[in-house]
């Protein structure tokens, strides 16, 4: 269980309780992929995607993966 203590708890304290890394860049990652179709939507981008489930889905893991990486340094 060593994993756990000093820097290298996987927690985030936030409004009094502690919430795991990962959930807050899944949360991250569906925020902004939901902004990145807004910004396709208005550009027009969006109607010529093909598989646009998947290419959200990639969207928000790259953003969820990225503040992970560089935020967190997991």
């Amino acid at each position: 269980m060593s994993g756990c203590t000093g820097n290298s708890s996987p927690l985030v304290p936030m409004a009094g309780a502690y919430f795991p890394f990962w959930l807050i860049c899944v949360a991250a990652g569906v925020v902004g992929a939901v902004l990145v179709r807004v910004l396709f939507v208005r550009l027009g981008i969006d109607e010529g995607l093909p598989l646009r489930l998947l290419v959200y889905c990639a969207v928000a893991a790259i953003i969820g993966f990225a503040l992970a990486i560089f935020v967190f340094g997991r």
